[in-house]
């Protein structure tokens, strides 16, 4: 299997590991068990959806009392009984040695018959950390070591008797064997909107990943990314998330907004590195619902609507869809019967 191409629109969907997308802790909104991921996924992949992304956290960031999935034992089983849908759990370097995780990888990758990628998601949330008693890292320097993470996994999955002498890692003559079956390698994706965020997202990303936003907004990201690639010589494939909510009419769309809304759960995550741009833009946004954006992707409509903003997206290049629902399977079986027949068209 090889890694996507740049002219193909992809669905993809975040399994629920919190619970719901809503971010309520109302106990009959919350499912973050693996036999509900099960079902999300062989319905996405029955529904023709491309690749489905798992968030890593150790607990749950919303309250300590809730479940939370652990992304990395749910890709592997989720492997073992899916056909034809990408497995992309998300990994922070703080947790993780990269030769761990690109063994992990390949792992997956053999399982699944080359179905793996990562998002590398370089740490956020200091709450996690300080509980696990890491020490703080500024936010540039998380970059620093993202970015030796990101060439030793290429490194591993690509060269026998890899090396490296970095700041942050060293590697001493590994080869993982087997290697990946994906080639070159499995995916990554990749986040982050601050200056050196893009800058190594053109480096060494495969996809980009934007938190929803509107149409003109993501354009901007996209175009200083793209010429950042193009410097080095590169491509970069564009991602983005969105949280959709589907009705018969743009009013019954917008009451379903507005009842999700009351029940999302308002107070701020405690240990939010602040000097994170995605904290102060769409990472969270006022007024909407979901993360990583949600609603402010503008996909609150009739079938019609939502499918003419999909279309939107993709002619500013965009060609990777990672979507929220809710609840869940319903909301994506919606989708599959409503919005999905106008994308094929």
């Amino acid at each position: 299997m090889e890694n996507p191409s740049s002219d193909t629109m992809r669905l993809g969907f975040w399994t629920p590991v919190y619970g719901n997308w809503i971010i309520s802790k109302d106990p009959d909104t919350m499912d973050a068990s693996f036999a509900y991921t099960r079902r999300l996924t062989l319905l996405a992949e029955e529904l023709g959806f491309a690749t489905v992304l798992l968030a890593e956290h150790t607990f749950n960031p919303f309250g300590p009392e809730l479940n939370q999935q652990d992304a990395w034992t749910a890709s592997a089983a989720l492997a073992a009984i899916t056909r034809n849908i990408e497995l992309m759990p998300a990994v922070r370097p703080a947790f993780k040695h990269p030769a761990t995780v690109a063994k992990m990888a390949c792992s997956i990758d053999e399982i699944s018959g080359g179905r793996a990628a990562l998002n590398l998601v370089t740490g956020w949330w200091q709450r996690e950390w300080e509980a696990m008693g890491l020490p703080p890292m500024p936010h540039d320097d998380r970059y620093v070591r993202s970015e030796e993470f990101l060439t030793i996994l290429k490194g591993l999955w690509t060269q026998p008797h890899f090396s490296f002498d970095g700041r942050y890692y060293q590697i001493d003559d590994i080869t993982l064997a087997p290697p990946p079956i994906r080639k070159p390698h499995p995916t990554i994706y990749f986040g982050g909107e601050s200056d050196v965020a893009q800058r190594l997202a053109a480096k060494l990303a495969d996809v980009y990943l934007i938190n929803g936003r509107p149409v003109d907004e993501t354009k901007t990201l996209i175009d200083q990314v793209r010429a950042s690639a193009a410097e080095q010589g590169r491509e970069v494939q564009f991602g983005m998330s969105a949280f959709v909510i589907c009705r018969d009419s743009t009013t019954a769309a917008q009451e379903e907004h507005a009842r999700l809304h009351s029940l999302r759960y308002e107070e701020p995550i405690a240990g939010v590195d602040r000097k994170a741009v995605m904290t102060r833009t769409y990472g969270y946004a006022v007024g909407h619902i979901g993360t990583n954006g949600g609603t402010a992707a503008g996909m609150v409509g009739t079938p019609q609507q939502v499918a003419d903003q999909f279309r939107a997206f993709q002619d500013i290049g965009v060609t990777t869809f990672l979507l929220q629902f809710h609840p869940m399977l319903e909301e994506m079986e919606r989708f599959g019967e409503d919005v999905m027949p106008r994308l094929c068209g």
